[in-house]
């Protein structure tokens, strides 16, 4: 790539013995030192050079020079090189210095050292070549005769001095030449850092908003625009900011385990005695812009699930906005809502600070039959944010955050003894679903080779904080089980074996997470057991450990074991006679983690590891939340649409900004 340059002197057309010109934009001015002239003026007679055979710039060994006195003052010229090559002196012409001033004389002197001053009558002859001595005189040692290119290719060589052209110090080859002082090189008036030679340094500046790395030797000129200053500043944040682990804070000693929280009763002063308030499933029959106690009033319904709906609220106490939790008016919801406040009450008290982000409870009531959970109101949930932006996945840089923080919550949880046992992207939570739209244009990574898809644009989260929400089916671990817990998608084989559970389900839910973060899609799209299992082994790329089949085919203490009709001959029994065809050609279309998580950097390769000591059929041999705060991967550091987003969204928050 041709770099602009500017001439720094013009003289007619003879022979060089450098390189070819490049084509470069002439300048007015450069700075020159003179010792006949006082002060550095601009040079009105500097042309540009457009094509090889165009004039060129022979570079001598070096003289001072006088003006003469019946040239043009301040003209310096080369010494004579006739007896090097004798055969071009008869082609050789004198120029017309009339011709050459006649737009009148320079402005400024050149001195050149140890060069003897030339006859006035005399043009300026040309130096001998590398090798090649005078007539009459004895060779001259020269330095080592490498040949240097200057990065502009111009027609002089560097092999004897390399320095700049107006310094009266002579100075060998290989020292540092320009490193520490003024330049000439002819892209200083130009304002970049591109060294002309390999040995040069260029100079400080910017041009036309375009920064260049200074010039080492041995390296090509570095462009860098404005977006990868900020990019690279950004990874050194990243690779400086904290470790996962050492961030995570565990509950101090001795863990605080609430007991029964008290909800208490709110008579219904509003409503009249015949109105009706529930629907025939039990569930509160919300009305945007209704009373919910005289503290409370109803803005408008967020979401309904099997527990009930959540609306949003305005606090009249507090004089804020939060969300509330109205439970259906059925006894076994109720009872499963108190071991949720029993549950968030701990949270609470083992993390005042919320570091650990999990939702904090703030208060609770009993009203019209519905007991009713008051919380923060956050954003919406990353499923809802996932469904309105098609399903495009989030950028991994989003991803290893939310994994972070996920993990940090699911550290938490396990060290005060509680299992989730229901995580999934419905239970997490944004706590600001402002986004920015980035131009996509590519192939969505799948988990299946059955639904290729295509995205032209997703939206990009501008923050990317959660919360964990929906305890209601958390479990301490030394408190009862029931048999079957999580959400089909996110459910461990364990589970699906009955083999019983503990922490590592959780565990199991957050790759499942993960991977749908980067996809999509969930990633165990199915709803019978045994096509679950073979897709797991289908991702995972091995079959399910032999010994934990011989434990579901023997069964557990002398009881028959329902999952043993899964395996046949110590094996998955997958595909059989009553296996539908639309079956066996899902779970072949199913890819294994290696093939659609590239491998191609760093971080997916660290990211592909850590999913793979997450999938893991036995719970024992299952990496645990701490350990995984402790991977690699979470010291990878990576640029992308997720830390632009974030940087737009920290200027959006800046002090004086709306």
């Amino acid at each position: 790539m041709s770099t602009p340059s500017t001439a720094t002197a013009t003289h007619p057309t003879h022979q060089h013995y450098g390189y070819p010109h490049s084509s470069y934009q002439a300048t007015t001015s450069y700075p020159t030192p003179t010792a006949a002239a006082g002060a550095r003026l601009a040079n009105p007679y500097a042309y540009s050079i457009s094509s090889p055979t165009a004039a060129t710039l022979p570079y001598a060994q070096p003289s001072r020079v006088a003006p003469a006195t019946s040239t043009p003052s301040g003209m310096a010229s080369q010494p004579s090189a006739s007896s090097a090559a004798p055969s071009q002196a008869g082609r050789r012409k004198k120029p017309d210095w009339g011709e050459f001033y006649k737009n009148g004389i320079p402005k400024e002197v050149i001195v050149i050292d140890d060069s003897p001053a030339p006859e006035a009558s005399k043009a300026a002859p040309l130096p001998p070549p590398h090798g090649a001595a005078s007539a009459g005189q004895p060779p001259v040692a020269q330095p080592a005769g490498k040949r240097r290119r200057t990065g502009l290719e111009t027609a002089y060589d560097l092999g004897y001095y390399d320095r700049p052209s107006f310094s009266i110090n002579p100075q060998q080859y290989g020292e540092d030449s320009s490193g520490h002082s003024l330049s000439t090189d002819r892209t200083t008036s130009l304002h970049t850092t591109a060294p002309t030679s390999l040995g040069s340094q260029g100079s400080s500046g910017a041009s036309n908003g375009v920064y260049y790395d200074e010039g080492t030797v041995g390296q090509k000129r570095k462009r860098t625009t404005r977006k990868s200053t900020r990019d690279e500043q950004k990874r050194r944040e990243l690779e400086n900011a904290p470790e996962a682990f050492p961030s995570y804070v565990p509950p101090s000693k001795p863990i605080v385990k609430a007991k029964d929280v008290p909800v208490p009763v709110i008579r219904d002063f509003i409503g009249g005695r015949h109105e009706k308030f529930d629907d025939d499933d039990g569930h509160y029959i919300v009305t945007p812009d209704t009373p919910l106690t005289e503290r409370y009033s109803i803005i408008k319904l967020l979401g309904q699930g099997t527990f009930g709906k959540v609306v949003e609220a305005y606090d009249k106490q507090r004089k804020a906005r939060c969300a509330v939790k109205i439970i259906r008016s059925i006894q076994k919801y109720r009872d499963a809502s108190r071991i949720e406040l029993r549950v968030l009450s701990t949270l609470a008290s083992n993390d005042k600070a919320n570091r650990n982000k999990c939702i904090h409870l703030r208060d609770c009531f009993d009203f019209r039959n519905h007991i009713c959970i008051v919380t923060d109101l956050l954003g919406q949930s990353v499923f809802d944010f996932l469904k309105g932006n098609g399903f495009v996945p989030f950028p991994s840089s989003q991803i290893q955050n939310f994994a972070r923080q996920l993990f940090t919550s699911v550290a938490f949880l396990h060290d005060l003894n509680l299992i989730h046992t229901d995580l999934k992207p419905e239970n997490i939570l944004l706590v600001s679903s402002a986004y920015q739209t980035f131009t996509y244009n590519r192939t969505i990574p799948s988990s299946s080779h059955a639904n290729p898809r295509n995205a032209r644009q997703r939206r990009v989260l501008l923050d990317s904080e959660i919360r964990l929400i929906d305890f209601g089916s958390a479990t301490f671990d030394d408190e009862y089980h029931s048999s079957v817990v999580s959400t089909r998608h996110y459910r461990a084989p364990e589970i699906i074996l009955n083999l019983g559970w503990s922490f590592p389900c959780d565990i199991w839910s957050i790759g499942c997470i993960l991977v749908e973060f980067f996809t999509g899609d969930a990633l165990f799209q199915t709803h019978d057991n045994l096509e679950h299992l073979a897709m797991m082994e289908a991702v995972i790329g091995t079959r399910i450990d032999s010994r934990l089949v011989r434990q579901v085919v023997q069964g557990r203490a002398g009881n028959h074991n329902s999952a043993a009709k899964y395996f046949n001959r110590n094996k998955l029994d997958y595909p059989n006679t009553e296996t539908t065809r639309a079956s066996r050609k899902y779970v072949r279309a199913m890819k294994a983690l290696t093939e659609f998580i590239p491998i191609n950097t760093p971080f997916n390769r660290a990211f592909l590891d850590l999913l793979q000591k997450i999938f893991v059929y036995d719970p024992k041999q299952r990496i645990t939340a701490k350990q995984a705060l402790k991977h690699p991967w979470f010291k990878e550091s990576l640029i992308d649409d997720g830390t632009e987003a974030y940087r737009i969204g920290m200027g959006l928050h800046r002090p004086g900004r709306s």
